[in-house]
Order: structure tokens, then C-alpha cells, then sequence
């Protein structure tokens, strides 16, 4: 009898969870960790950009981890850097353009790079720095704009708690979704390569509850959304949470890791709890802002 050799192309299997992803632990940590967040979206102001900035420093630091365990040597420190950078900027949107000041961070982060011209690999070490720049850090931003965003549309401050909460209880209202009924109905796989537990079934259970959590969310504490503003939005967020939930698994493949750390109990890591949500929050800033808001 033959034996069937793996392809030598194909990345290696993640390992499998531990105990420490029990639905006891997950539980646990939800109930500390949202009345937390419902405090800091109320607060706002340098309260929430810290704990956002925080996110950013230990996600980032979990991403060039990442990649150093593919022998690559991201400038880190830069990166994160200019990732806090980022925060501050659109801690006062009306007074920074967030575009300008990404653009100049990439262009001096390059400049930067020119520092170690002769290192091996420095093309792949630049892009994976942008990468982390980009992936967690400007697309985690969006919370700060969220947040921010009364400053530009001349609504009351408090409101912008509303619209942080808006963008995490839809989320992750369909990652519970997606999870409880892939776990219950989940038969149809096409995503094995990049994450062998995700299934189109789930994938469906996911949508429906993030359009559920919409309605739920416009009768509770967004009324500015319309009915077809719940549906489109709940539709928007339920894909682009999704589509973020199976990059970071995509990552862990490539890096053979199983989760990108065990800094928080019964979920993995800082991007394995905000995968979904660095998807899906520009997607509720921006219908927000122009749909919704009608901010130019």
C-alpha cells in the first residue's frame, strides 16, 4: 500500500484549541469585558482612545510576532508607533485629515526602512510592517472615528457611544451566530485551507443574526437607523466580519499558529477577538457617515 505524501505547498494544519477556549471561560470574559467597554464608549474622549490604543499595541505586537515566526524582521516599533499616531489623529477628525497623515506615516516608514537597505528579505520586511500598520492599526481607527464622529456630524457627543456599540453588537452578535450554528448544522466546508471549522451553514447563521442585531439595535439604542438601513447594515457588517474572521485565520495558517496568543481567556488572542471587527467597523463608520448622516 502507498502512502499519500502532504503537499509540500500546502501550509500546515493549526493546531488545535486548548481548554482555554471552554464556553465557561468565553462567558467569563464577556461579562467583565462589556460593561468595561459600555463605560469607556460612554466616556469617550481619551478614555476610549486608550483602550483602543491599547488593542492597537498588543494586536499589532501579536501581528510582527506573527511574522517573525516566518523569519521575517518587521520594524515593530515603527509600526506600532505609527499606529498610536494614527488614534490621535482621528481623536479630533475635524481637525486632522486621517488620509494626509497615512499617507505621510507610510512614506516615512519607508524612508525609514532605507536604514537597513542590505538586510535579507527587506522588501518582504517593509511590507509586512505595512501590513501590520494598515491591517490593525488603521482599520482598528475606525472605532476612534466612530466614536468621534458627533465632531463631524453635528450630533450630540453622547451619541457616538451609540454608534461604537452599534458596530460591536452586530458583530458580534453574528460571530455567535455563525459559531452556535456551525457548531449545530455545519456539513458544508469549502474553506477548509483556511479554517476547517468554518461552514457555509454558519456562515448563513452569522448574516441572520447580524440583521437580527440590527433591528434589535435600532429599538434599543440606535433609532437613527431606518428599516432598510438595519438590513442593510446588519447585511454589510455580517459579510465584512466574516470575510475578517477568515484573513486572521488565513494569517494563523500561514504562520502555523493556533491562535495569536493567550492574552485573553477562552478567546485566543487580541486578533482573535477583533478579526471581525476590524472589518466590520469601517463598514458602519462609512454607512453611517454617508447613508445614514449624510456627512460629506
Amino acid at each position: 500500500m502507498s502512502a499519500t505524501l502532504p503537499d509540500a505547498a500546502s501550509p500546515a494544519p493549526s493546531p488545535a484549541k486548548g481548554s482555554g477556549w471552554s464556553l465557561r471561560l468565553r462567558v467569563l470574559t464577556g461579562l467583565i469585558f462589556v460593561p468595561l467597554l459600555i463605560l469607556l464608549a460612554r466616556a469617550g474622549g481619551i478614555a476610549f482612545v486608550a483602550f483602543v490604543g491599547l488593542q492597537v499595541f498588543l494586536g499589532m505586537g501579536e501581528f510582527y510576532r506573527m511574522m517573525r515566526g516566518r523569519d521575517l524582521r518587521p520594524s515593530a516599533a515603527i509600526g506600532v508607533a505609527a499606529g498610536l499616531v494614527l488614534l490621535l489623529a482621528c481623536y479630533r477628525p475635524h481637525r486632522v485629515s486621517g488620509d494626509v497623515l497615512t499617507t505621510a506615516l507610510v512614506m516615512v516608514l519607508l524612508a525609514l526602512s532605507l536604514r537597513h537597505a542590505d538586510r535579507p528579505r527587506q522588501v518582504e520586511n517593509i511590507a509586512a510592517t505595512l501590513f501590520g500598520l494598515l491591517y490593525v492599526g488603521w482599520l482598528s481607527a475606525h472605532l476612534v472615528l466612530l466614536r468621534e464622529l458627533p465632531w463631524i456630524a453635528g450630533t450630540d457627543y453622547r451619541e457616538g457611544a451609540s454608534y461604537v456599540l452599534l458596530a460591536f453588537f452586530v458583530t458580534w452578535s453574528c460571530d455567535t451566530g455563525a459559531y452556535g450554528i456551525g457548531r449545530w448544522l455545519g456539513r458544508t466546508r469549502p474553506w477548509t485551507r483556511i479554517s476547517p471549522r468554518k461552514s457555509v451553514e454558519g456562515s448563513a447563521g452569522g448574516l441572520v443574526a447580524a440583521v437580527v442585531a440590527a433591528y434589535v439595535a435600532r429599538a434599543w439604542f440606535a433609532p437613527y437607523l431606518s428599516l432598510a438601513d438595519a438590513a442593510v447594515l446588519g447585511l454589510g457588517v455580517g459579510i465584512a466580519g466574516q470575510v475578517g474572521d477568515l484573513v486572521e485565520s488565513l494569517l494563523k495558517r500561514h504562520t502555523r499558529l493556533g491562535d495569536s496568543s493567550d492574552i485573553i481567556p477562552g478567546h485566543g488572542g487580541i486578533l482573535d477577538r477583533f478579526d471581525s471587527l476590524y472589518f466590520a467597523a469601517p463598514v458602519v463608520y462609512y454607512y453611517l457617515r454617508m447613508a445614514v448622516l449624510k456627512v460629506p
